[in-house]
């Protein structure tokens, strides 16, 4: 799979690259690292984890596209894109092409944070504490398995429950990549099913290695709050059930006053994992970041500034989905005045939108998995097997948090609306409806433009590699 790997430090490969010229040169790179001695000590395997989990906030992963792109994937009826990119307008207007730089971005970091983590597992033998070695295994084993399942929803067809799932998932490796010849294998993809399975083994893995409480990294219910959402990407609802249970029961997580105080504050008691940032060190910087592209504000009262692009915002067909007395939804105010989780633009030339304030500053943390994402895939969970008591009690939690009028009865229907209107504009949109097999806008959830193309460079590079259809 040739160019899928970069290896974890621009001065590693930069000692690879150069290592056939040494000797007609006979230059040493003074910045240069060699492999064999980069994780020879508990202080660099330690250090390496920490690098790990910083990939995660780059722009082409958590810093920006594994939410914003699968929420412009099923934009339909949701949110428009106005930006000047055009790659995120051909997304949200399903005309993406094999070139598409976001595909290749996405596919390119990913495979960074996978190697990093085979890295680390490869030189585990250096760290001579056992528990912290132990810990380490436990959380690239989470990064790994996360890491595949983002990959295997965006460039693989929905698991089918009950199929045997054989359509192309996205290739799969396991071994630490630290030559150029390693690098140049050139492996196929493997199946949707085969790649399930090494997610649910990876996330097992951690879940049985990582301690309970890890505060700013990945913890025992971290593992377990993804792997419940695994679970329910497959249907199968009663592992998901599980997980999101003991989640709730024993991770000590709860639920905010507010799900606007989630997204203020820095790792929250709700929050079960999420990407650490500052604002020295955030993907918003520039041309990219959630806060980036969904804010569009006036900081200050003076209209001719705005802060954020104000390239998304949301429809409002969806914003009137939320009940008058609903705190999620929308009281027509500018960002610095409002009471609600959705705000009217009042900055520079994209005035009078809707806007979500989830996103609102470029430094902020990116909560990835809370707790109220428990309480809806235990209710969908209990719903599906007949459980309505229980599964009335959790939505209506959410509900009532928000201030929404609380249900008095409760379908799959109603959970799965609860879900859009609480978990909106932070990426489960998509994979929600081509899971529960939904149409997006007028197109089937199967339909091949809602999956991304295998990136055409690695096509190009490896015979092995197949294309999704369509492109």
């Amino acid at each position: 799979m040739k160019n899928n790997f970069i290896w974890p430090a621009c001065a590693l490969v930069l000692g690879l690259s150069l290592s056939g010229c040494k000797d007609s040169l006979d230059i040493t790179p003074q910045q240069s690292i060699d492999a064999a001695t980069s994780y020879d000590t508990s202080q660099k395997v330690a250090a390496a984890v920490v690098g790990t989990y910083a990939r995660l906030d780059d722009p082409r992963l958590y810093g920006t596209d594994l939410i914003l792109v699968p929420e412009l994937l099923a934009a339909n009826g949701y949110v428009a894109w106005v930006g000047t990119f055009q790659n995120y307008s051909q997304i949200s207007r399903h005309t993406q092409t094999s070139t598409l730089s976001n595909a290749q971005g996405i596919w390119t970091q990913a495979y960074a944070a996978i190697n990093q983590c085979n890295l680390v597992l490869a030189n585990l033998g250096a760290v001579t504490d056992m528990g912290q070695r132990t810990q380490f295994e436990g959380e690239v084993k989470f990064i790994r398995g996360v890491m595949y399942f983002e990959l295997v929803r965006l460039y693989g067809q929905q698991y089918k429950v009950g199929g045997n799932n054989t359509q192309p998932g996205v290739p799969i490796n396991l071994t630490a990549v630290t030559t150029t010849e390693q690098a140049d294998v050139q492996l196929p993809r493997a199946s949707v099913e085969a790649v399930y399975t090494q997610v649910v083994t990876d996330l097992l893995d951690a879940i049985s290695k990582l301690p309970k409480q890890n505060v700013t990294r990945a913890s025992k219910y971290s593992a377990e709050a993804m792997l419940a959402r695994v679970y329910l990407q497959q249907g199968n609802y009663t592992a998901a059930r599980a997980m999101a249970d003991d989640v709730i029961k024993n991770s000590g997580a709860a639920l905010q006053g507010s799900v606007g105080a989630i997204f203020a504050n820095r790792n929250s008691a709700e929050s079960l994992f999420e990407i650490q940032q500052n604002d020295q060190n955030n993907a918003g910087t520039s041309n990219d970041g959630l806060a980036t592209y969904f804010a569009g504000y006036s900081p200050t009262g003076d209209q001719s500034v705005l802060y954020g692009r104000g390239d998304l915002y949301a429809l409002p067909a969806f914003v009137n989905l939320y009940g008058a007395t609903d705190l999620r939804g929308s009281d027509g105010r500018p960002a610095l005045t409002t009471q609600k989780l959705i705000y009217v633009s009042d900055g520079n030339s994209r005035t009078g939108r809707y806007r979500t304030i989830k996103w609102r500053t470029y430094g902020q943390n990116i909560p990835v998995a809370r707790l109220a994402e428990m309480y809806l895939i235990r209710a969908e969970a209990d719903v599906r097997s007949g459980n309505t008591t229980q599964a009335l009690l959790d939505v209506n939690a959410i509900r009532q948090r928000s201030g929404a009028t609380p249900l008095t009865s409760v379908a799959v229907a109603d959970v799965l609306f609860e879900r859009q209107l609480e978990l909106a504009f932070e990426g489960f949109r998509i994979h929600d409806l081509k899971r529960t097999g939904r149409p997006v806008g007028t197109l089937d959830s199967n339909d091949p433009t809602l999956v991304l193309p295998v990136p055409q460079r690695e096509i190009n590079n490896n015979p092995n590699l197949t294309q999704n259809p369509g492109y």
